[in-house]
């Protein structure tokens, strides 16, 4: 499994956990509405502290992103691309999108893939507040109304990254808002998580970025710095083959895109993990 010394101390504490419970949630934005603002407001009227939500084959009027780069210095791994335009309109194929909240204001970090007119693929990190909405998309997942992701400064990495914060909850809840630090290995460190909260099956969602990536069909992807979206995830701690299966989709450096199950036990987180585990047993 690589390894990437990142630029501050490290932390013994290699994952973060805020208890919550999972309430499902729909919500339609309409043509020309912005996604960061129109679901802010739509949480907002919900009284979500935070959410993950999904959207598949949304089309859009204007959609930029970045997508992974080498760091532009010595204090930190890695960056992100020039912004990337479609140029007009497109589509989501797929995007996962973790609302929290960040410097004071509602934040979205957002992972996915997108089509341009022309049907060329790309993927990476959406800028939400300069996505705008072509025909009614419908925004599907959970919000959390006790327990949100908060934009924290980082030490080990010199990002400010989203946090699981929130008051003690019961230990009954039904989901589990988590980060996890680098240089752990991804499969791992959630099963290590759901043996501590006593859980024996739970559905990984969420997004993050690993050290390139292995995949369980001998696939390998180079890039040392990459982005990806959760797109399948189970943990299982029972039976002979106890752990957890995650399909992702993924970008590296150079734009190249991947996906499909990863091979167990040979994935390391880059920079960090945003994920919602479900617990389903």
């Amino acid at each position: 499994m690589r390894y990437i010394r990142q630029p501050g101390p490290v932390e013994p504490e290699r994952h973060f956990i805020s208890l919550t419970d999972a309430v499902p949630i729909s919500i339609e934005l309409e043509s020309g509405q912005c996604v960061l603002p129109a679901l802010a407001a739509a949480l907002a009227k919900l009284g979500a502290m935070s959410a993950y939500l999904s959207v598949q084959d949304a089309n859009v009027r204007q959609l930029e992103f970045v997508m992974p780069a080498p760091s532009p210095d010595d204090d930190h791994t890695a960056w992100w691309s020039e912004t990337h335009d479609l140029a007009g309109s497109g589509r989501i194929e797929e995007a996962g999108l973790v609302f929290g909240w960040r410097d004071g204001g509602p934040f979205i970090h957002c992972h996915g893939s997108w089509t341009n007119e022309m049907g060329k693929q790309f993927a990476g990190h959406m800028l939400p507040d300069r996505c705008i909405i072509k025909d009614t998309a419908t925004f599907t997942g959970w919000m959390f109304p006790d327990a949100r992701f908060e934009g924290q400064f980082d030490p080990e990495t010199n990002f400010t990254l989203f946090q699981p914060n929130g008051a003690a909850a019961d230990p009954a809840a039904n989901a589990a808002l988590v980060r996890l630090r680098p240089n752990v290995e991804i499969g791992q460190e959630l099963a290590k998580i759901c043996k501590k909260l006593g859980w024996a099956k739970a559905e990984i969602h969420g997004l993050g970025s690993l050290i390139g990536a292995s995949f369980d069909n001998g696939d390998t992807m180079e890039s040392y710095a990459t982005e990806f979206l959760v797109r399948q995830g189970l943990i299982n701690l029972k039976g002979p083959q106890s752990g957890a299966n995650i399909d992702i989709l993924i970008v590296g450096l150079d734009g190249e895109i991947m996906h499909g199950p990863l091979l167990r036990d040979g994935n390391a987180v880059l920079m960090t993990c945003e994920l919602v585990l479900l617990r389903s047993a």
